[in-house]
C-alpha cells in the first residue's frame, strides 16, 4: 500500500475516486513517473494476498466437511484473485484488454472469495461472529462494483475487501491468543 500512496503523489493530475479507476495510478501514460510503484505495490499485495489465503489452512483441523469446503472454496477463489491482482501489475491500463480481463477475474473471484470464507464462522466455533457481516458487505460492493461500473464503487469494494482481510486476520490472531476463549463477539 505504500508503493500505491507514492504512485498517488507521483501522479501528475487531480485524482478522484469520483472520476479515476484506481488503476489510473499505474497506467503508464497517464503517470509515467508514479505508474511503476503502483503496478508494483499490485504484485507485492498479490503476493501478500497469496500467503493470506494459504494461511487459512490452519482453519481446516479438525472441522467439519461442509466446512472445509466452503474454506477450500474461498482459498481457492482468493488464490486466483491474488494471482489476478499480480497480473494487473504487469498488464497497466495501457494494455486495455489483458486489464480488462485480470481486473474482472479480480473482482470475481475475490468475490467469491469473500462469500466462501464469510460462511466459515457461522460453523468453526472460534473465529469471531462479526467476521461473516464485514464478509457479506464486501461481497455486495464488490458485485456492485462489477455491475454498475462506477469509479467510487470500485474504491469502496476494495476498501471494504481490505477491510474483510484484516477482520480475517485479526481473527484468526485472536483465535491463537486465546485458545479456549468463549467470546464469540
Amino acid at each position: 500500500m505504500t508503493l500505491g500512496v507514492v504512485a498517488y503523489v507521483y501522479y501528475p493530475r487531480a485524482f478522484s475516486p469520483a472520476a479515476n479507476w484506481i488503476s489510473d495510478l499505474g497506467d503508464t501514460l497517464l503517470s509515467p513517473r508514479g505508474s511503476i510503484f503502483f503496478r508494483a505495490d499490485m504484485v507485492a499485495v498479490g503476493v501478500v494476498l497469496v500467503a493470506f489465503f494459504l494461511g487459512l489452512s490452519s482453519w481446516h483441523h479438525g472441522q467439519r466437511l461442509v466446512f472445509r469446503a466452503f474454506l477450500g472454496l474461498g482459498q481457492f477463489s482468493g488464490l486466483v484473485a491474488a494471482t489476478a491482482l499480480v497480473m494487473t501489475g504487469f498488464y497497466s491500463e495501457n494494455d486495455s484488454a489483458a486489464h480488462a480481463i485480470w481486473v474482472t477475474v479480480l473482482f470475481i473471484a475475490m468475490a467469491s472469495a469473500v462469500w466462501f470464507i464469510g460462511w466459515a464462522p457461522v460453523w468453526h466455533p472460534r473465529l469471531p461472529r462479526r467476521v461473516p457481516y464485514v464478509a457479506w458487505i464486501a461481497c455486495a460492493a464488490d458485485l456492485a462494483a462489477i455491475i454498475a461500473h462506477r469509479h467510487w464503487l470500485e474504491w469502496l469494494a476494495i476498501a471494504l475487501l481490505l477491510c474483510f482481510v484484516a477482520a480475517v486476520a485479526l481473527g484468526t490472531w485472536s483465535m491463537t491468543l486465546s485458545p479456549v476463549s468463549g467470546d464469540r463477539s
